[in-house]
C-alpha cells in the first residue's frame, strides 16, 4: 500500500496528521465491540515487543502505568510512546477506558493523537505519537544544565498551543472537562508545539445545557496546587475548573516556581498561589518572573500575562474568563511581544481591554485559604519525561 503524500499536519483545513489514519486500519470488529476498537489500529503484544525491544526503553512511570518509548515501522517510520497499564489495578483499567472512550478528542494539533492499542489477556496498552522535548513540567524545573533555557516568547507560545487545546475540548460536542491540567500534562513535540495529554479524569458535559449549567457533579481529585477551589468546595466540576488549573500554570511558566513550593511559605507565610497573586496586586510582577530569563520583556507585555492569570485563578468560577478568551488575548500578547523584540510600533493601550486591574478576592465560605495544605488528591502522579 502507498500511502498518499501528507498534507501540512497544523494547517487548518487539516488539524491532525493524516498517517494516523493509516494506523487506524484496524481489522473488522465484531458488531459487539466498543466503538473506539473502529476507530484505531488494534497492535498485537508482538508488534510492540518489536517497537520497543522487548519493553525496555522506559521513558516514565505512573503509579498504575509505565511509558516506553518504541518504533514502528509500517509503510513509513514512526517513534511512538507506549502506554503499559498496571494490569492487577482497576483503576488502571479506568484509565485506559477514559483514554479510548473520547476518540473525538484528538483531532487538533494540540491534543495529544492516539494511534492505537493492544488487549492481550488483562493487560492494556495505548500507543500514542511520541513527544522529543518531553513534558512543559520538565522544561521549567529540569536541573539538567544540558536543556535550553526556555525563551519568554518560546513559554507564550507554549501557552497559546495549550490554550488552544484547551478550548478546543471545551467547544465540541459534548464538552470535556480535562481535570488535569498542569505543566506534566502539556507535552511537547520536535517543533515546540504544545500539545494536551492525559485523560484519566476527563468528564463530558452535554453542550445541550447552557455555559452555566455546565457541570459534573463528581468526587474531588486532581493534582495538589491546581485544584479549583470552588469544585473542593462544592463539588461541582466546570469548565473554569479547567481556567483555574490553566491560571496556575499560566503562573508557573512566568515565575518557574510549582504552586506547591514551601519556600515561599517559610520566608513570607503564604502558599505560592497567594504570593503570585499579591505581587500582581501590587503590581510587583517583576518579583515573580524567572531570573534566569535573560530576554527583555515589554513592561506592558508582562503586565497583561500576570493580568490573565490573576483573572483565570480567581476563586469564583463565573469570575474567570472563557478560554477563547485566554486564546485571544495571549495571541496579542505575543503580538505585542514580537513587535517590542523588533522594535516596531505597538500602542500599548491595545492590551488595555485584556483585563482590569486586580481586585482582592471575598474568601469562599468553607475554605481557609490561607491553608496551603488545601489543595488534596486522590492523584498525584510524577511527570512522564518523554525523552
Amino acid at each position: 500500500m502507498v500511502a498518499s503524500k501528507s498534507p501540512d499536519p497544523y494547517s487548518a483545513k487539516h488539524p491532525f496528521p493524516n498517517f494516523f489514519s493509516f494506523w487506524r486500519k484496524a481489522k473488522k470488529p465484531n458488531e459487539d465491540s466498543p466503538p473506539w476498537t473502529r476507530l484505531y489500529r488494534r497492535f498485537t503484544l508482538k508488534e510492540l515487543r518489536l517497537a520497543t525491544d522487548n519493553f525496555g526503553l522506559k521513558i516514565g512511570q505512573d503509579s498504575h502505568y509505565s511509558v516506553y518509548k518504541g518504533f514502528i515501522n509500517g509503510g513509513f517510520n514512526e517513534t511512538v510512546a507506549i502506554k503499559m497499564y498496571d494490569n492487577n489495578s482497576l483503576i488502571s483499567h479506568r484509565y485506559f477506558l477514559s483514554e479510548m472512550e473520547l476518540p473525538w478528542k484528538r483531532d487538533h494539533p494540540n491534543v495529544l493523537s492516539l494511534i492505537g492499542y493492544c488487549i492481550q489477556g488483562s493487560q492494556r496498552y495505548t500507543v500514542f505519537e511520541y513527544m522529543p522535548h518531553g513534558t512543559l513540567h520538565g522544561q521549567l524545573h529540569s536541573k539538567n544544565d544540558s536543556k535550553t533555557l526556555l525563551s519568554w516568547k518560546k513559554r507564550l507560545e507554549i501557552c497559546i498551543g495549550a490554550a488552544r487545546g484547551i478550548e478546543f475540548l471545551h467547544s465540541g460536542n459534548p464538552l470535556i472537562i480535562h481535570r488535569a491540567i498542569k505543566p506534566s500534562n502539556i507535552l511537547l513535540d520536535n517543533n515546540w508545539f504544545a500539545k494536551i495529554s492525559d485523560f484519566n479524569f476527563s468528564k463530558m458535559v452535554p453542550t445541550r445545557l447552557s455555559d452555566s449549567d455546565s457541570h459534573v457533579s463528581t468526587d474531588i481529585c486532581g493534582t495538589l496546587g491546581y485544584i479549583d477551589p470552588e469544585y473542593i468546595v462544592s463539588g461541582l466540576l466546570t469548565l473554569k475548573s479547567d481556567v483555574y488549573s490553566f491560571g496556575v500554570v499560566l503562573f508557573e511558566v512566568l515565575s518557574a516556581r510549582k504552586p506547591m513550593e514551601r519556600s515561599i511559605l517559610e520566608e513570607q507565610g503564604i502558599n505560592v498561589m497567594q504570593w503570585w497573586r499579591q505581587c500582581v496586586e501590587d503590581d510587583r510582577v517583576g518579583d515573580i518572573m524567572d531570573p534566569r530569563m535573560k530576554v527583555e520583556v515589554a513592561p506592558d507585555c508582562l503586565k497583561a500575562y500576570a493580568d490573565i492569570a490573576y483573572k483565570c485563578s480567581n476563586e469564583r468560577g463565573s469570575e474567570r474568563p472563557s478560554m477563547a478568551d485566554v486564546v485571544k488575548r495571549l495571541e496579542l500578547i505575543l503580538l505585542f511581544q514580537e513587535c517590542f523584540e523588533a522594535d516596531l510600533p505597538f500602542s500599548p493601550s491595545w492590551l488595555a481591554s485584556i483585563a482590569p486591574s486586580p481586585k482582592k478576592n471575598e474568601p469562599l465560605s468553607g475554605v481557609d485559604f490561607q491553608d496551603s495544605n488545601i489543595f488534596v488528591s486522590d492523584y498525584d502522579s510524577e511527570e512522564l519525561l518523554r525523552d
